[in-house]
């Protein structure tokens, strides 16, 4: 089977949506399908040595950054651009109004992008790319979400040739979990985007139901698989002999995740915590609670390494299943996933989660938390396993993409 990837970004860029991207490729390569990827070439960006294609995959790359990007990119070191602005730390009324004369300078010059900003100059430049061969499958990823335009466009103009094309979306983008991407011109981007596809996963059964509920005229063609794990880690992670370390890694900015009630139940239970993401002034540190902000892979790394139980927290709303969950899944840690969001929400998740037998389930409120850490202090949970879930590899969920998609 041949099968064209396309993917809106640097590919070698380390970012979380960039290590999803990558396993899904080795789920590819793993299968025996022969993978070609177009990607933006990352002359320009910061890249990892480590973010590596599997071998045998033809990677093309096309040189398509903006203005904007570039003067970006060098004040960043080649970090490249968040699109996603986060609530900030409270700030002096001096500084908030520099922050805000400057936020709306680049709200100005981003708008003359259009809907999909910066990615803009790199459509236009993947247009002149043609590809004679004949593909089984193309697959588009996001984010970002060009990469769905870029793919569209391409099997439009017959520049590309292809018996199916499978738009995978990791988030939703315009009922993303932050909400900042409610806008209608979003929301007839997306439209559009979903009208030109053949097949849409989705990667939780949550996204999949609001948006089918969404865009109902694209439904049919709508299914979701799980997101697969990055790496397997096989390593044993017994309780140091102070007794277990609980590790939250990830942002916790309160508008998505609530994580105050696990917070109020480590500091009553008085268990050792490693809290580290943003925003990292939310919380003050404990004798036994760590705070730390947003740190670089190795750092974070050590910290990592010192923790056997790992805190998984659902988004309070929008269905999206932080995707951390399943490299956790790979791991042979311990797992607390506090269940947040709607009644019918928890129930779902729960129901399918808690088919592997793998995790000690409790809702966000103080009390469940409480209840589920002296379970976990008591010893392992009698109806828990701890292994790694093979079904969120990435061989397994590549196989059941192409599957699913022929079943529709």
């Amino acid at each position: 089977m041949r099968i064209l990837v396309v993917n809106g970004d640097c590919i070698n860029k380390n970012s979380s949506a960039n290590l999803c991207h990558m396993a899904y490729i080795r789920g590819m390569a793993d299968n025996g399908y022969e993978v070609t990827v177009l990607s933006a070439d990352g002359r320009d960006y910061k890249t990892d040595e480590q973010m590596k294609l599997p071998e045998g995959v033809e990677n093309i790359t096309i040189y398509g950054v903006s203005l904007y990007e570039k003067l970006s990119l060098k004040k960043t070191g080649g970090a490249g651009v968040t699109m996603i602005q986060k609530p900030s730390p409270s700030k002096s009324p001096e500084k908030k109004k520099r922050v805000s004369v400057k936020a709306a300078a680049k709200k100005a010059l981003l708008s003359l992008y259009g809907v999909h900003g910066i990615y803009s100059t790199f459509v236009r430049k993947a247009m002149k790319f043609r590809d004679d061969r004949h593909y089984d499958y193309i697959i588009s990823v996001s984010t970002p979400v060009t990469s769905h335009l870029i793919a569209g466009n391409l099997l439009r103009k017959k520049r590309v040739h292809a018996d199916h094309w499978i738009q995978i979306w990791e988030d939703p983008w315009y009922s993303d979990a932050y909400g900042f991407n409610s806008r209608d011109k979003i929301y007839r981007e997306e439209k559009r985007l979903l009208d030109m596809a053949e097949y849409v996963c989705y990667v939780s059964p949550l996204t999949l139901k609001k948006q089918q509920s969404i865009y109902p005229e694209s439904a049919s063609k709508m299914y979701w698989q799980p997101l697969p794990y990055y790496y397997k880690d096989e390593k044993e992670y017994p309780a140091q002999s102070e007794g277990n370390v609980y590790g939250y890694f990830g942002d916790y900015w309160p508008v998505a995740r609530d994580l105050s009630p696990f917070y109020e139940a480590a500091k009553q239970e008085g268990i050792t915590v490693n809290i580290c993401g943003n925003p990292s002034n939310l919380f003050q540190p404990e004798e036994n609670i760590h705070i730390y902000p947003r740190l670089n892979l190795n750092d974070l790394k050590k910290i990592e390494d010192q923790t056997n139980v790992l805190i998984f927290l659902c988004n309070r709303k929008g269905g999206q299943i932080p995707g951390k969950i399943y490299q956790y899944s790979a791991s042979n840690k311990q797992i607390l996933f506090i269940l947040d969001g709607t009644e019918e929400e928890q129930a779902v998740l729960k129901e399918y989660f808690g088919a592997f037998e793998r995790y000690v389930f409790c809702g966000n409120t103080k009390e469940e938390i409480i209840a589920a850490i002296r379970s976990i202090e008591s010893g392992e949970p009698a109806d828990v396993r701890i292994r790694c879930v093979e079904d969120f590899s990435p061989k397994e969920v590549m196989s059941r993409i192409i599957a699913g998609s022929a079943a529709l």
